[in-house]
């Protein structure tokens, strides 16, 4: 940029160097005018030779202009172009590197230049020395004495294109502020140590399992090494907390289903980022066709690769047990009548970013696994579980979400694989509008249903709110899938079932929704039992 205006500004500005006052002018009423003068000024000043005066070097490092300087706060006055700076206003020497700041001030603290009045316009004369700072500065603090930020320069004003100002009123002109890497801002963190252990009361129906009672004692900071010495310890809770290890006793009885389990986990084992987890458990479910035992344990170690990506290596051992046969009987279940033995070593890989367990509104799971059983019987076994979320739409506070998943699962077993691990489809963990296992392979001289070595399995389901406070939701889906004895023998026996359902979440009933389910299947097998309607209700304390 050229011209007689142009020389002015750089004039002055290093007038305003040797000065040791940095003056700032700014020309023109009209469009953005004042950054451009403001920009002249400024590489003005960091372009001028470094001077003497009165004697006194000074660095070449250009020092920031120091707040009271320029200022529109009433009292401070202004200087205008004609003024001359004394030497009582000595520029400080510095070795800091000036910068622009990255954060602009918020603009409603500002007087706007749109509605500019000679009387908010600052006084312009200005004899030199000592400056009055603004007292109550906004957003100061007595560690930053450069509160104030300004806009950064943009188009024309930097350096996109020439500009010759309109010198006319001088509008209220802020100068800019360099960061200080040496501030430091003292915080102050007030914590209060959280209830780490719970003792849950529950008690829950579906259609699949019957009615179900829970009992749960759940800590999340366990030590096991942290053995009371007292009846005080344990009432105060002090035996057995502090180490971040996890435990969980559980009891679940119910109609069709008795569960007690027991588990110990240590996330961070030899303070390293490999998990142990320990499990004990003693399980009864009675079928419609026999009635099964297990009593075993599980011993599983894990990694957190990240966040989201988990990976580990799991051993369980079991005694199983089939009794209450039913008569007459297809030889797959008398083959595993009374007890057997289970050993089987486990691998797993799984990635999920879901924001909830219970009712996921994006994110996605993939999880695959791969075991191999020896004992009574020896089989392998494959499965893949893939389910992904997209949020369509949400209100502005993230309530109100429509949601659209995909699932899928598939899963392989040896054919050697006794019947109570074989898959089974039918109900409302499976495929809807089906009973509970009602949908699988049956042996057609007794009519019982055997499961199959081979399962596939999808679903699409979209998810919308009905209520303002989103407990009460809907949803329309499309179950489909299959069971078979053997992976080359499906395609004709492929069971669709759309429907449609509500979800009803009550904060005092537990994380997990009432799950309400209507399901109509326009494919399915004869022998398959329809059962339109599914659900699940749960609660916990």
């Amino acid at each position: 940029m050229t011209g007689p205006k142009h020389t002015r500004s750089l004039a002055l500005g290093r007038l305003a160097v040797l000065g040791g006052t940095l003056l700032i002018a700014v020309a023109g009423c009209q469009s953005d005018g004042w950054r451009f003068a403001q920009r002249d000024a400024y590489q003005a000043y960091q372009s001028s030779p470094v001077a003497d005066v009165e004697g006194q070097s000074y660095s070449t490092s250009k020092p920031p202009i120091v707040r009271g300087q320029f200022s529109s706060d009433p009292g401070v006055s202004t200087p205008s172009w004609n003024a001359t700076p004394t030497a009582s206003t000595a520029v400080p020497s510095t070795s800091s590197t000036n910068r622009y700041p990255t954060t602009n001030y918020p603009a409603n603290n500002y007087p706007s230049t749109d509605t500019y009045s000679s009387s908010n316009q600052p006084s312009a004369s200005v004899t030199g020395g000592a400056r009055t700072a603004d007292p109550n500065p906004p957003y100061a603090s007595d560690l930053n004495p450069y509160p104030r930020m300004v806009p950064p320069l943009t188009g024309d004003a930097a350096g996109m294109g020439p500009y010759e100002p309109d010198y006319g009123p001088d509008p209220v002109v802020y100068p800019p502020i360099w960061d200080d890497p040496t501030l430091e801002m003292p915080v102050g963190i007030h914590a209060s140590e959280a209830m780490t252990g719970r003792f849950m009361f529950g008690v829950g129906v579906n259609s699949d399992a019957g009615l179900i009672g829970s009992i749960v004692v759940d800590e999340q900071n366990f030590d096991w090494t942290k053995w009371p010495h007292s009846f005080e310890d344990i009432r105060s809770g002090r035996a057995w907390r502090g180490d971040g290890q996890r435990f969980r006793l559980e009891a679940m009885p119910g109609t069709e289903v008795h569960r007690y389990l027991v588990s110990f986990q240590e996330p961070y084992w030899r303070e390293s980022q490999v998990s142990l987890g320990l499990s004990g458990e003693y399980y009864t479910r009675n079928y419609l066709d026999w009635n099964e035992e297990r009593l075993g344990g599980r011993v599983a170690l894990g990694y957190h690769f990240n966040h989201a990506l988990t990976g580990s290596v799991a051993f369980r051992a079991m005694k199983v047990t089939l009794f209450d046969l039913v008569s007459p009987a297809p030889p797959d279940l008398l083959d595993a009548q009374g007890d057997s033995g289970l050993y089987g070593f486990q691998a797993q890989l799984a990635h999920d970013t879901r924001d909830s367990r219970f009712l996921a509104t994006e994110g996605h799971l993939i999880e695959a696994s791969f075991e191999q059983v020896i004992g009574t019987y020896q089989y392998p076994q494959v499965n893949l579980d893939i389910r992904k979320y997209f949020l369509l739409h949400e209100r502005p506070d993230s309530s109100g979400r429509h949601v659209l998943s995909l699932s899928t699962r598939f899963g392989w077993t040896g054919d050697d694989t006794p019947i109570y691990e074989h898959y089974f489809a039918g109900g409302f963990s499976t495929i809807r509008g089906f009973d509970f296992r009602g949908a699988s392979p049956r042996d057609h001289a007794t009519g019982v249903f055997t499961g199959g070595h081979f399962m596939m399995l999808a679903s699409a389901e979209y998810l919308f709110p009905i209520t303002a406070d989103d407990m009460l939701r809907g949803v329309v889906f499309c179950d489909t899938g299959t069971v078979e004895p053997s992976i080359d023998d499906w395609t004709d026996t492929y069971r669709v079932a759309p429907g449609f359902g509500l979800r009803v979440t009550v904060p005092a009933m537990g994380p997990a929704p009432i799950a309400l389910d209507f399901a109509f299947p326009v494919s399915h097998e004869p022998g398959d039992r329809i059962e339109n309607f599914s659900f699940f209700v749960g609660f916990l304390r």
